[in-house]
């Protein structure tokens, strides 16, 4: 006896999402696509009439000027310690005031944890003035140090929200059983709770130094000099008020790009984990 079998009904739903991410993906690409293309014109056929995709005469002249004509080589040195700046002091303060919430409560935790994610709403303009007196007074300006610290400043509330989550559900009682083995305090957080929250401080990790590598408030409002300029101001550098350097500034846009979009790349898998687990 034969068993009739139902056909199978289209999955609408999930042929919309799927719909909807490759609309996403290809939206977010295409500049980007453009942007390299654009890169390896010279730059009278960045503006040829009838504008052509693919490039006629393939050159990296617009590469070689980021190093020879502009100063990249030492904003890509500064842009590598304001990153990697970012990085330290959003993990080490963010990581124990995250931890401090989640194992020492206090009368008003809750409340200043609540407002710690309100400052992450304030637009970051509203905080340049003051934090520009604070550095002036500091004898900061002109600094690398002035722009890491403005940086972690608007980084912290965010990765204290991430990390949080990671000590709340360690267990107390693997602590408590590294206390009775005779570590201490800091031993027991820097031995059981730090591994143990390592797929949390490696989000945070990539996302602080995503904050660094990208910014351009803080290094425009801190900084005015060559030496302590990062890639994000250098490429400012390139719109003259006499001209643009259209070619020069594509490829300082795919220069600028790349690094955070391999580290994206390589570190997806962390970045998922770690984002899933701290919400």
């Amino acid at each position: 006896m034969s068993v009739a079998t139902r056909p199978a009904t289209p999955n609408f739903g999930g042929m919309f999402r799927a719909l909807v991410l490759i609309v996403a993906v290809v939206g977010t690409l295409i500049p980007v696509l453009w942007m390299l293309i654009s890169s390896m014109k010279p730059e009278a056929e960045i503006f040829a009439t009838p504008l052509g995709v693919i490039p006629q005469a393939p050159t990296l002249a617009n590469y070689i000027s980021l190093f020879a004509q502009f100063n990249f080589a030492v904003a890509t040195l500064n842009s590598v310690v304001i990153s990697l700046g970012v990085v330290l002091v959003s993990v080490v303060l963010g990581g124990v005031a995250a931890y401090g919430f989640s194992r020492y409560p206090f009368p008003g935790s809750r409340v200043l944890l609540g407002g710690l994610l309100i400052t992450r709403m304030i637009t970051p303009a509203a905080l340049v003035v003051p934090l520009y007196m604070i550095m002036s007074t500091l004898g900061l300006l002109n600094n690398l140090v002035s722009i890491i610290l403005g940086i972690a400043v608007l980084n912290l509330p965010f990765v204290v929200w991430i990390l949080r989550p990671f000590f709340d559900a360690l267990p107390r009682e693997v602590e408590e059983a590294g206390l009775l083995d005779g570590l201490s305090p800091f031993g027991v957080f820097w031995r059981i709770v730090v591994p143990t929250a390592a797929p949390g401080l490696l989000t945070v990790g990539l996302l602080s130094f995503i904050a660094g590598w990208t910014d351009l408030l803080f290094p425009m409002s801190f900084s005015t000099t060559p030496d302590a300029t990062p890639l994000t101001s250098e490429l400012l550098q390139m719109q003259t008020g006499y001209k643009i350097y259209w070619g020069a500034l594509m490829a300082g846009g795919i220069y600028l790009t790349l690094p955070t979009f391999v580290l994206s790349f390589a570190l997806q898998k962390y970045l998922t984990k770690g984002m899933r687990l701290g919400y």
